[in-house]
């Protein structure tokens, strides 16, 4: 088990602290403890990038402040709302998610961890985030800027598993300052960490957006927020894409609930 000493504790403690204190980033999710804000807004940030995310979020609060206005609306508005987010799955799950908390849970989201991974859209890291930054729970959760800084500031070795790397971030934990410590290490990580660490690559890559099956994913999706039908064809023609690629994307928004297709007919699963 990898272990880090007291004086190492300290020195990092403080210089991330020092950090947060001149350079705190004024995020308006950051503003809040509801629950629902927290959860909405950690949606929205998986693998997209805060500048995207702020008028987004700020306009989803506004149209929809909570799970009940949420679990009401509509498909296509929700998907209207959430697009230039990409990865629309992650708005099915959002407004999926209200119902099943509206309905099951009184329109109080439950608060221990377990209960929370087993909600849609809810992963192990989103379920530790909204525990942090809603209640200031006493606990970890790693995105890729944490892990950055913990294996940079701390010199532990890129293949640290992550249970141990977990372990650490425990450790480090400042008791009783959660929230704010993970704010600290997610700005620390943004904003004063070289941008290219080669000795510390990420876990995982995205991939190119123009011209993969995403853009065309995002693009039926994007028309069928303003009618109800289109036609395969008509996207392929009009994106200079080949037929068999939009059949492509089309078929795997159907996988994921998300449109029908008949023919090379798309439309928005009601």
């Amino acid at each position: 088990m990898t272990a880090v000493t007291t004086r190492q504790i300290a020195a990092f403690r403080r210089k991330i602290w020092r950090f947060y204190k001149t350079h705190c980033r004024d995020l308006p999710f950051r503003n809040t403890t509801d629950p629902y804000h927290i959860t909405v807004s950690e949606l929205m940030l998986q693998q997209t990038q805060v500048e995207r995310v702020i008028p987004k979020y700020l306009a989803w609060i506004k149209k929809w402040p909570n799970w009940a206005s949420l679990a009401n609306a509509s498909t296509k508005a929700i998907l209207a709302a959430w697009s230039g987010l990409g990865y629309n799955r992650r708005a099915l799950h959002l407004h999926k998610l209200a119902r099943v908390v509206t309905d099951d849970f009184g329109g109080q989201l439950p608060t221990e961890r377990d209960a929370l991974q087993k909600l849609p859209g809810i992963g192990p890291y989103t379920a530790g985030a909204i525990l942090i930054f809603a209640y200031n729970k006493n606990i970890v959760t790693i995105d890729t800027n944490i892990r950055r800084v913990l294996l940079y500031e701390l010199k532990l070795p890129v293949t640290l598993p992550k249970r141990e790397l977990e372990q650490v971030a425990l450790t480090v934990l400042p008791h009783g300052r959660s929230r704010d410590w993970h704010n600290a290490l997610m700005d620390y990580g943004a904003l004063a960490l070289p941008r290219n660490m080669n000795d510390i690559p990420p876990e995982s890559k995205q991939s190119k957006f123009e011209g993969s099956l995403r853009q065309i994913r995002g693009e039926i999706v994007r028309r069928l927020t303003e009618i109800d039908q289109i036609d395969m064809r008509s996207v392929a023609g009009s994106m200079d894409r080949s037929l068999e690629d939009v059949q492509k994307a089309a078929l795997a928004l159907a996988k994921d609930g998300l449109v029908e297709v008949t023919d090379y007919k798309i439309r928005l699963v009601k």
